[in-house]
Order: C-alpha cells, then structure tokens, then sequence
C-alpha cells in the first residue's frame, strides 16, 4: 500500500525522467500587495536572484540543475510573485523561453483572482506548444481566513478559478497552508473536502512559516499565535491526504525557508526526516491517501513471521526489526514474569485503583496478562494507557493469538476491540491505546499519573528512540513517586539513561532461563525486595541522547559511539 503519490515518481512514469523546475521571473509584484504570509522577494529562487532578465535566469538554472542533479528534462516554472498573464510583455518573455530552451512543460503560478477571459485565451494558445500548469494559490477554503492573511479573494473565487481551467483542459495544481491563524484541524479537512469534489491535477501543502518583514511577522511579535511543530503537523497532513484522491501527484509537504528570514517554526528535523516519518507513520497506521473517500480500504501486512515458543503462545519474529518480538521461552511467561509480576499488581490492586502505561503495546501480550491477572481478584479499576505506532502488528495478533480456556478475558476480543475503536473495557478493566511516535504521545500525559509502566520497545541497538536519557525523563514525568516502571531490558547504556533521568533501579529475575530485567522507581521504598543495582563501568553506561525527542535511530546510536570514543582517548 502506497502512503501517497509523491511527485519525483509520478513524473518518472509520466515524462519517463523527473521534470526539473527552471525558475524564471516575468512579474515584479502582486496586483493586491503582498499577503500577510508572504516576503518581499515574492518566493524568488535563490539560485537565479543574480541575474537581470529571464533568459539569463533561465539558462543560470538549467546549468545549476544540469551540474547539481544531472537533470535531464526541464519544466519552466514562473513562481514569483503573481504571473499577469493578459500582459503581451510577460506573454512575450514566455514564448522566448519556450523558444531558446527544451521545456516539457509550464508551470505558472498565480492567483484565483487573476485569471481573466484574456488570460485563459493565453493560455489556450500557450498549451499548443508546451503541456500547461497553472499552480493557484488557494491557501485554504475559509473565507474569515482569507480576510485575515489579505488574501482579496474568497473560497468562491477559487473554486471558479478551478473549474475555469479545467474546462480548458488545463491542468490545475493548488496551494494550501495548514496552520493558518485562527484555524484548526476542522478547517483543515474542510479545505481538503471541498478541494476533492473539484477538478485538481496536484496539489502543494506547507505549514505556515512566519517570515522577516511580513505583516504577519509583525502580528506574531504582537501577540504570538500558535504554530505547528512537526507532530502537530504531521497529522494534520495525514488527515488532510487521506481526503484527497488518491490519484493526484503530491509535489510537496514542506516548504523551505532560509533561517535567516524565519522568525518561527524552528523543527529539528531535516525534509527527508520528515518525509520518511510521514510515510512510517501512514504505513503503520494502514491509512493512506484517499482512503476515507472509499468504501472498502486496504489493509497491509506487516512484514513478520509467526512463532510458537516454548510456553505454547505465539510472538513473532519482525523482518523490519530482525528481532522476536518477545524471548523463545515463552511470549506469555515473559509477559508475567518479566512485567506483571515484578509490578506486584495482583497485590497493589486489592487496594487501590491502577493506573498503568504500556509503551510499546505490541502485540499487546502485557496489557492482556494484566487484564488477566486483575480479571478475578481485583477489587479495584485497572485502567491501561497504550501506546503503539504500528496498527499492523495489533491485527497480526488479532489474526493469530488464540484464547486458552484459563483465560479469564477473550484476546481476540480485546485486539479486535483495540483495532476497530482503539479501545475496550470490561468490568473491571479498561484500555485506551493511542496511535503514533510514543515520543510524540507522552508528552500529552499529564504529570504522575501513572502507578506502572511497562516498557517494552525492541532493543536499544535497533530502536534507540525509545531508550534515551530524554524519553526516560517523559516516563519520570509521568510516573507516580510511588510508581514503578519495568522492562525486560538489562543494557548498561539504558540502565545509565535511567539513572539519569532520575530513578533508582534495581533487578528482576524472572527465571525460566530468561535474562534478568529492570525495575525503576523515583523512590527507593518501591523497590524493596528487588536487588538494587551499582552504578554500571561509566564508559559502558554511557546513554543514549535526543534532547529534541525526533532524532533518528542512526543519529542517536551515531552520537553515542562518538561520546564513546571521544571518552577513550
């Protein structure tokens, strides 16, 4: 299942090679005045600023792409500013670069407003010569929006602009903002919605960037708005391309910004980051562009083979992760003996409602043995947070997890639940399980709030993420004082992070000849009974570190073996 159509491909099937965007400027300004959003350059490229007439731009651009990507095929593309396409002057400069230089096709930029019966009737003549764009900017479909950004135009006048071109068989690429002032993820799938039912060949989405020397650089001094940081992003776009068709070309979910002109967002992501993030999170989450506007949807598998261990269950062993999603001796043993059992739940229950944290919820085997351990005995509410990023795993375990007549809870039941409302209660027990990055996730969870946590991502060598001096602050974060936190895990590297997010650890043996495994609490009364642990040879524990909480696996492993070695010399 494809996450959604993104362009560099599409292009390759349509053109056989990518189309490279030749900036060239026929107009010096806008027939309104600038938008609020929008700098003084009019988003000029910055390879072609030095250079006085579009020809010479032209040319300059086609030698940088030739050099820089070893381009081959050329697109023209007329982007800054607002294109006046009834003047014969900017007319004339298009058919000189038409002429001079190969293009495959045009694409111009413009506004709704300023597409007149002239102006189609260029660009009428102009297709006979070049395969024809025409980008709008149309930023959003809430008419309070557009008088507040300046727009000067309305939702109507984009929609008309739409149908216009497409009537004359030209085809028609949209820009939208999400992040605007004032609106919200509502106004967002509005946009998105009313953008599906119209004739569109591609579409641009950005979040909003405050820029130097735009009005609403001076409005965000005045009185700061909220911006997105990627996350908050990152489903907006998500919702937003599952109500487009799944047909049209996505030619761009970032935009970028020189960092001396942004005031704000500052990400600490890189654009490629943030593009294998979304299409992780879509493919995860077995959703993809389109897919709310069909009846029926397509599920994907994950890429994981299914084993029996040695307790009889069933775990699997992930071909993404090359790891076994739990030990061979028993996928339901190391759910109670290296999880339920250390957390002493059956005991705390009897006296008190519970609250407790699963990161990682998997194939859910922790959550269920807790369900089943309180299921007879408990006198009190046992209440489960989960956090899971990949949907395909839960289904896998729905398909092939059988309940055994002991089992006082039906699994199939319970993840078929989780799968279909992404939640269940029973009784005396409920879980709530949350789709996403847990980075993302925690930091919506209040502080200490949790009794327990389990904690149960793959191994901090493939999955560093989740292992960090940073997240494990999240988890002190939200820990009771009393609260006990527990993992399989026994590394130096995590038991250092651990300590110095601010718990106390101690061992787990859960025998059966299964490693030992950590129990961790902010208070050391909570761990009596367990063997406390020394503190590990420091080069060893030295942590793994994401100050932002978005670094990728390879950079977290990359910057804790340089510490290592800079600790060598």
């Amino acid at each position: 299942m494809t996450s959604f159509v993104q362009y560099k491909p599409w292009m390759i099937e349509r053109y056989g090679e990518p189309l490279f965007r030749i900036p060239v400027e026929i107009a010096g300004s806008c027939p309104h005045g600038r938008c609020a959003f929008c700098a003084e350059n009019g988003s000029r490229a910055q390879q072609t600023q030095r250079q006085d007439s579009p020809l010479e731009q032209a040319e300059e651009a086609i030698r940088f792409a030739r050099r820089r990507y070893r381009a081959k095929k050329f697109m023209l593309y007329i982007q800054a500013f607002t294109a006046d396409l009834t003047d014969p002057d900017q007319q004339s400069i298009l058919f000189q670069c038409l002429k001079k230089f190969e293009f495959e096709a045009v694409s111009i930029g413009t506004r709704p407003d300023c597409l007149p019966a002239e102006a189609l009737e260029f660009l009428d003549t102009l297709k006979k010569q070049t395969e024809v764009w025409v980008e709008l900017g149309v930023q959003t479909a809430n008419d309070d929006t557009l008088k507040r950004i300046l727009r000067g135009h309305d939702w109507g006048c984009s929609k008309q602009a739409i149908l216009k071109l497409a009537g004359h068989n030209i085809h028609v690429a949209v820009h939208v903002i999400l992040g605007l002032p004032g609106e919200i993820s509502k106004d967002w799938k509005n946009t998105a919605d009313e953008l599906a039912k119209l004739p569109i060949s591609g579409i641009k989405i950005h979040n909003l960037h405050v820029m130097k020397g735009t009005q609403l650089a001076e409005q965000y001094a005045a009185t700061p708005f909220p911006l997105l940081n990627h996350w908050e992003y990152a489903e907006g776009l998500m919702d937003f391309l599952r109500r487009i068709p799944a047909e049209i070309p996505v030619m761009r979910i970032t935009t970028d910004t020189p960092d001396d002109q942004l005031i704000a967002p500052h990400w600490h992501l890189e654009k490629g980051q943030f593009l294998d993030y979304v299409i992780q999170q879509m493919t995860c989450r077995q959703i993809s562009q389109g897919d709310l506007l069909k009846a029926e949807r397509t599920e994907s598998r994950i890429s994981a083979t299914p084993v029996i261990t040695e307790d009889g269950s069933v775990t699997f062993f992930s071909e993404d992760w090359k790891e076994h999603y739990h030990t061979k001796t028993g996928a339901r043993l190391e759910a109670g003996q290296k999880f339920v059992a250390p957390a002493r739940l059956k005991e705390k229950i009897k006296t008190q409602d519970i609250r407790l944290l699963d990161v990682c919820f998997g194939l859910g085997n922790n959550s269920l043995a807790a369900f089943c351990a309180t299921a007879k005995t408990a006198e009190h509410q046992l209440e489960i947070t989960a956090l899971e990023m990949d949907k395909r795993v839960v289904r896998a375990a729905a398909e092939h997890f059988q309940t055994l007549e002991t089992d006082p809870v039906d699994w199939k039941t319970v993840l078929s639940g989780l799968l279909q409302q992404s939640s269940f209660s029973s009784h005396h027990s409920s879980i709530s399980l949350h789709w996403g990055d847990a980075r993302w996730l925690i930091q919506a969870l209040k502080d200490h709030s949790f009794d327990i946590i389990f904690h149960d991502p793959f191994s901090s060598q493939h999955c560093p993420e989740l292992w960090t001096v940073d997240f494990f602050k999240q988890l002190h974060r939200v820990i009771k004082p009393n609260g006990v936190l527990l993992t399989y895990s026994s590394a130096a590297p995590v038991r250092g992070a651990m300590r110095k997010a601010g718990f106390l650890i101690a061992e787990t043996e859960p025998g059966h000849n299964m490693g030992n495994g950590t129990v961790a609490s902010p208070t050391q009364a909570e761990l009596s009974g367990f063997s406390m642990i020394e503190r590990n040879h420091e080069r060893r524990a030295i942590p793994y570190r994401d100050p932002y909480l978005c670094a990728t696996s390879k950079a977290i492993l990359r910057q804790r073996q340089e510490t290592v070695e800079a600790r060598t010399k």
